[in-house]
C-alpha cells in the first residue's frame, strides 16, 4: 500500500545515517557505512505528503518516534515521476524544486534518544500514473484490453524505459543519501500483464507460443506458469536494481539493503503469492529482503491470524531474517472523516504477534493514520 497518500529541498548529498548533515556535494561526503541495523528493529513509515510538506514539524515527529522507541524510520522518497528532491536526471519531477525534503527530515530524525543513531530507510513507489497519462503505451493491459491507470506492463519493467528509470532512481538515492535500506512498494504484477508486449516477453522467457489456455480457449489467468513468469520478471528487475545499487558510492552501495513489499497468502502462507509476481522463493534468489504486507484491516483478519502466518513461513523453510513484517493501519473506508483505521487493541495485538518465529523487524504504516490512542498503544507494545 503506497504511502504517496498526499500527492521538495536544498540540493545536498548526505548519508542519512551520519550526524554532519550539512555537506553540499556527494564528492565531499566520505563513504561512511550505515551502522548495523538494530535487533529488534521497530520502524514507522512516513507518508510522502508529510515528507514534502514544508510545514511538517519534524521535531514533533522525532518526539513521537522517541516516545515509541522507534529504532528506524522509513521516509517516502516518491516515484520516478514525483520526487522529494531535485533529481538531476529528471529535475522536472521534483515536488518542490530547490528543496531536499529527505535531507531536512534526516537532520531531525537520525538521532535516537539513547544517544545513538536511528536507522533511516527510503521508500520508492513504483506506480507511474502521470507517465501513463502522457504515454498510455507503457501501461499494463488486462485480458479485456483495458490499460492500467497506475502500473506499467511487465515488458516495461523487464526491458523498457520504466524499468530503466526505476533502476536509475534507486541508484540515485543510494549515491546521494547512503541510506540503510531502500524499499520498493507497489511493485507487483497481476491483472494487467496481458498486452502484446507482455505476451512477447512471456514467449521469449518461457519458450511458449501463447498464454496458457482453459478448455474453453480463454487465457488461464490462474495458471502456475504465469505466476512463475511474473515472479521471474520482478526477480530480474530486482537483480538489475541490486547491481546498480552495488556500484554506487565507489562500491560501498553493496551495504545498502534492498527490500520489496510483498503480499501475503493468509490461507497458505508458505505458498506465497506467485500470481502477484511474489513467489518468495524466486524473489529471494536476489540479495534482497521482503517486507510482508500484514494488513489485517484490509484482509478481514485479526491479530490472532498473525502468529500462525509467521509460523507457517518458518515451517515452509524460509530464512526469517530476510522478512520484515509491515503492520498497516488501513481499515474500512480511509476516505471517511476521520478515516477508518485499526483500533489501539488491534495495533498492539498485531505488532506483538508480528515479532514471532524469528521475525525481528516490524514496521507500522502509515504515520498519517496514527492517533494519540494509537501512539499510546504502540508505546506499550514497544516499551520493552
Amino acid at each position: 500500500m503506497a504511502l504517496l497518500i498526499v500527492a521538495g529541498v536544498l540540493a545536498v548529498a548526505l548519508p542519512l545515517t551520519v550526524r554532519n548533515l550539512g555537506e553540499p556535494l556527494v564528492d565531499q561526503v566520505p563513504p561512511l557505512r550505515p551502522t548495523p541495523p538494530p535487533v529488534p528493529s521497530h520502524a514507522l513509515s512516513i507518508d510522502f505528503g508529510i515528507v514534502t510538506d514544508p510545514a511538517t514539524d519534524w521535531d514533533a515527529v522525532a518526539a513521537r518516534l522517541d516516545q515509541v522507541n522507534a529504532t528506524t524510520v522509513d521516509l517516502n522518497a516518491g516515484r520516478v515521476e514525483f520526487t522529494a528532491f531535485d533529481w538531476p536526471d529528471h529535475p522536472e519531477v521534483a515536488a518542490q524544486p530547490g528543496s531536499d525534503h529527505l535531507a531536512v527530515a534526516a537532520r531531525h530524525l537520525n538521532s535516537a534518544p539513547n544517544g545513538g543513531t536511528r536507522q533511516i530507510n527510503l521508500i520508492v513507489d513504483a506506480y507511474v500514473p502521470e507517465w501513463i497519462k502522457s504515454d498510455p503505451s507503457i501501461a499494463g493491459v488486462d485480458t479485456d484490453g483495458r490499460r492500467s491507470t497506475y502500473t506499467a506492463s511487465a515488458a516495461q519493467l523487464a526491458e523498457g524505459e520504466v524499468g530503466e528509470r526505476l533502476i536509475s532512481y534507486v541508484a540515485a538515492l543510494g549515491e546521494r543519501y547512503d541510506p540503510n535500506q531502500i524499499q520498493l512498494t507497489e511493485l507487483f504484477l497481476d491483472n494487467d500483464t496481458f498486452g502484446e508486449d507482455d505476451l512477447a516477453l512471456f514467449e521469449q522467457m518461457t519458450g511458449s507460443s501463447d498464454w496458457p489456455r482453459t478448455d474453453a480457449g480463454a487465457i488461464d489467468t490462474d495458471a502456475a506458469e504465469i505466476g512463475t513468469w511474473r515472479s521471474d520478471v520482478l526477480a530480474g528487475l530486482l537483480g538489475r536494481i541490486r547491481a546498480a545499487l552495488d556500484l554506487t558510492r565507489d562500491g560501498a552501495g553493496r551495504d545498502i539493503s534492498l527490500a520489496l513489499d510483498v503480499r501475503v497468502n493468509w490461507s497458505d502462507p508458505g505458498a506465497t503469492r506467485p500470481l502477484s509476481g511474489h513467489d518468495y522463493t524466486i524473489l529471494l534468489r536476489q540479495r534482497i529482503v521482503l517486507q510482508l504486507w500484514v494488513y489485517i484491516g484490509r484482509s478481514g483478519r485479526t491479530p490472532a491470524d498473525v502468529e500462525p502466518l509467521t509460523a507457517d513461513l518458518r515451517t515452509a523453510g524460509f530464512d526469517m531474517s530476510r522478512f520484515i513484517v509491515s503492520v498497516g493501519l488501513w481499515q474500512g473506508d480511509i476516505s471517511a472523516d476521520p478515516p477508518d483505521r485499526l483500533t489501539p487493541k488491534e495495533l498492539t495485538g498485531t505488532v506483538e504477534a508480528a515479532e514471532t518465529n524469528g521475525i525481528t523487524a516490524v514496521n507500522v504504516t502509515p504515520y498519517s493514520l496514527m492517533t494519540p490512542d494509537l501512539w499510546t498503544a504502540l508505546t506499550r507494545a514497544w516499551s520493552g
